[in-house]
């Protein structure tokens, strides 16, 4: 559909020319701390125009959270746009070189994944126009936090990028099996 809406938002899709495409798609973002995982993404299909591009409306002022990467890894151009009111609020170029390798567990195997950062920028009431106008961007989410709140529902919690994993008491990671004092998931261990 051209418009989504959930919780006061609203997401004005013009696609004129036909390029966006919902697919699946795997990315986290956020921090090697705290990230959280995307199953799906909206392709923009080339960059924004009066024929392709975002408006969101926004509820109330807060902060607004945009996850996105580029189109290409190896594009070190394509930028993201957020303006209000004939203001710009954010221009930021998007570089697959800023994400994070975190080490997780996936199916119980510790895997690295890179952790995308997301853009992140006060708003106030209203319609924020988003647009990218070098080239195509893949939009994985979009987080509205009302002023005076203290968080957001229905989103999952992020997953520790810590769990299973063992340090020594300088807190470094260290193999399962290592010996001494070693902690792990928050407690502390005698490995002989």
């Amino acid at each position: 559909p051209a418009t989504f809406s959930t919780k006061g938002l609203v997401l004005k899709v013009v696609d004129t020319a036909a390029k966006f495409v919902v697919d699946p798609n795997s990315a986290y973002f956020g921090t090697a701390d705290s990230y959280q995982k995307f199953d799906k993404r909206l392709k923009s299909g080339g960059k924004s125009s009066s024929k392709n591009n975002l408006t969101l409306t926004l509820p109330s002022d807060g902060t607004l959270k945009v996850y996105a990467r580029t189109g290409s890894s190896s594009a070190t151009n394509r930028n993201v746009i957020l303006t209000q009111n004939d203001a710009e609020l954010a221009n930021k170029i998007l570089l697959e070189s800023e994400a994070v390798s975190v080490n997780m567990l996936v199916d119980g195997v510790e895997v690295a994944k890179k952790v995308y950062p997301a853009v992140s920028v006060a708003v106030k009431a209203g319609d924020v126009s988003i647009t990218y106008p070098a080239g195509s961007i893949n939009f994985y989410g979009f987080e509205f936090v009302a002023a005076g709140t203290t968080g957001i529902s229905d989103i999952q919690a992020p997953k520790s990028s810590k769990d299973g994993a063992t340090f020594n008491l300088l807190g470094q990671k260290v193999a399962n099996d290592a010996k001494g004092i070693v902690i792990k998931n928050g407690k502390k261990f005698i490995n002989k």
